[in-house]
């Protein structure tokens, strides 16, 4: 059992996941509207299988909630969250250039976050976190910040390996001074590029000529040589057929460090759009992608992310070569090194036990006469990666190991996020993508997102 909302009138009531015809449905009982459900994932296998890799939680240092008025009205992180943050998403203003019918933020106006409060924020995640991997910076739309630039000052910090930027990318089609600003940060653009047909962005965006500007942005990007992630919201009877080109994409260009696939939530602008028993659900987009990879993916080469909870986030990591190919990382090391790798951040794992792992496994593949997919290719991409880490020292920064990953390896993640038909608690309760609040609150993505979240519990 587990709790979940009412389909009807948004009521966290109780619930239970059932199978039916091979697939996996979220139940719910209303006193009100009695029993409504939504399909949360699209092979039952698959979902049985993901469990496997749920693990013991990872404890943040310290949390804001310290009196428990139950979950969720008090959440923000409550004694009863199980997750620390993997990675903070730091909404630095609520304004936007576009009004995308399917956005998960919905309408508000709220204006830019003063410089102070985003530096406050920061150090407040310093405080429970220690380090972390990757920070997102995001809105609305972060690029309409006027003081963006001062801004990622404030967040790039040496507890701080990376920061991104979650953005649709319009105001770097003339800013040439915010462009050259941001690439000077080494600032990962994480663009919303959801295809290159003009019908995929009318659909999703509502913005007629967006598809041919979107090209030019992405061609403008590239020729700087701007480190860039895409962001792909992938829908139903809409953009399916899109993920072979977005792949190569990703695949064909070296600065393209990582494709994030975002099947449609209904929340937001977009609750009135919901399909509750036919939305693409993470298995149908892992048949995508190696479908649509033209051999070089499998979908083998896909696990759920360790400590998250398997049906919200599922990735692998590709090894770049020097041919121009890549090789999915879980198909060179041994799976349980593989996943304490990833077992509890966004990018792969740089504390000192996790990489001295990782090294023994890759000195001993080197040295071993096995079976290795692309033998040649992979044991010099390999010897290279070997070297940037030695060269190094056992002494180096997160954000000195994570640059070197990011030059060597891309990735690709998919993020189910859930809406208030698919909402399950106890999915929510093991969230570790976070929203820090101004008021010392971190929301879990969900939470925030179908508006879950009550006031603050405690100083």
């Amino acid at each position: 059992m587990t709790r979940a909302l009412c389909n009807t009138c948004g009521r966290l009531v109780d619930a239970k996941l059932l199978e039916r015809e091979g697939r996996v449905f979220l139940v719910k009982w209303c006193e009100q509207h009695q029993q409504t459900e939504a399909l949360v994932c699209g092979d039952v296998d698959w979902y049985r299988r993901s469990l496997a890799y749920v693990k013991p939680a990872a404890e943040p240092l310290s949390r804001a909630v310290a009196t428990y008025r139950g979950c969720p009205g008090s959440c923000g992180l409550c004694p009863q969250h199980e997750q620390h943050t993997c990675v903070p998403i730091v909404e630095i203003t609520g304004a936007c250039d576009l009004a995308c019918p399917i956005c998960l933020v919905g309408d508000r106006s709220d204006g830019p976050l003063p410089v102070a409060r985003v530096r406050e924020i920061v150090d407040r995640l310093v405080e429970r976190e220690g380090t972390i991997h990757m920070l997102t910076l995001s809105g609305g739309e972060p690029c309409t910040h006027p003081d963006l630039l001062a801004v990622v000052d404030a967040v790039r910090r040496p507890e701080v390996g990376l920061v991104s930027l979650s953005t649709n990318g319009l105001r770097l089609e003339t800013d040439d001074a915010l462009l050259e600003g941001l690439c000077q940060r080494q600032v990962v653009i994480s663009l919303q590029f959801d295809g290159f047909e003009p019908a995929t962005h009318e659909a999703l965006r509502g913005q007629p000529g967006l598809a041919a500007r979107k090209e030019r942005l992405l061609a403008r990007l590239l020729a700087r040589g701007a480190r860039l992630s895409l962001t792909m919201t992938l829908a139903r009877g809409v953009n399916e057929h899109e993920v072979p080109r977005v792949l190569d994409r990703l695949l064909g260009h070296e600065s393209i460090v990582s494709l994030m696939v975002q099947p449609l939530a209904y929340v937001g602008r977009a609750w009135q759009r919901a399909d509750l028993s036919d939305r693409l659900t993470i298995p149908e987009v892992v048949e995508l992608l190696a479908a649509g990879s033209r051999g070089r993916l499998e979908r083998s080469d896909f696990t759920p992310l360790p400590r998250s909870h398997p049906s919200c986030f599922c990735l692998t990591y590709l090894l770049s070569t020097a041919d121009g190919g890549v090789v999915p990382v879980p198909r060179i090391l041994p799976e349980d090194v593989y996943l304490e790798l990833i077992k509890n951040q966004a990018l792969l794992n740089t504390d000192a036990a996790s990489l001295e792992r990782a090294r023994d496994a890759l000195y001993e593949l080197w040295s071993s006469s096995g079976m290795v997919p692309d033998r040649g290719a992979v044991l010099a991409a390999l010897k290279r990666l070997l070297l940037e880490l030695n060269r190094l020292g056992r002494g180096a920064s997160s954000a000195e190991v994570i640059e070197v990953g990011v030059r060597n390896v891309k990735s690709i993640f998919i993020h189910q996020f859930m809406d208030r038909y698919t909402f399950d608690l106890s999915r929510a309760i093991k969230c570790c993508n976070h929203y820090p609040q101004p008021d010392g609150r971190f929301l879990p993505a969900c939470v925030r997102n179908v508006g879950l979240a009550g006031p603050l519990a405690a100083g």
